[in-house]
């Protein structure tokens, strides 16, 4: 009996400190930069082409947050200027640890992955790769968070033969409480 008092006391505590997951869903606007390594049958020869230029891009971004891990989907829609203009959806799905700063922010680094979605505008076979995130959500109120997230993405790029894809920018977005878990 105090084996089974011993053992039930700790979880009782530990079951009052739980906090909740709360849930957010809001828009996300977002830009940056790219750089293309494109390998493929160019006229008569098998080359190499590299490619830069720039990417704007809007959507819906879904956070799930609790005391010290956060989880976030967002879809976007992607269009990239290099040496022709593509348009796609994007997608990415990242974890995260969360340090609170005090009530007024939440520093969120992270890794995660990211998808483009064929078809498009041009060949475009679709993308994928890793992606490391960068975010601080700031409280505007008790059901709402400002969010600046940068990231890094590298990847397979889906025109040509083993063709790469670095790029990197800045996502802005308003989230708004919808729930908790």
């Amino acid at each position: 009996m105090i084996a089974a008092a011993c053992a039930c006391i700790p979880l009782g505590a530990v079951a009052d400190e739980r906090e909740l997951v709360y849930t957010f869903i809001g828009p996300v606007a977002g830009g940056g930069m790219n750089s293309i390594v494109h390998h493929d049958w160019f006229d008569y020869y098998t080359g190499t082409k590299k490619y830069s230029g720039w990417h704007a891009s809007g959507g819906l971004s879904i956070w799930v947050i609790s005391k010290w891990l956060i989880g976030d989907f967002t879809i976007q829609y992607l269009y990239s200027s290099n040496e022709a203009v593509l348009q796609h959806l994007y997608y990415t799905l990242s974890g995260r640890v969360g340090i609170r700063l005090g009530n007024v922010a939440i520093f969120s680094p992270g890794v995660g992955l990211y998808f483009e979605s064929p078809p498009s505008n041009r060949r475009y076979k679709g993308g994928a790769g890793a992606r490391v995130p960068i975010a601080f959500l700031f409280n505007t109120t008790f059901d709402t968070k400002l969010l600046i997230e940068g990231s890094a993405m590298y990847g397979w790029y889906g025109i040509g033969d083993r063709s790469t894809k670095f790029f990197y920018g800045i996502n802005l977005g308003f989230i708004f409480k919808v729930g908790r878990i």
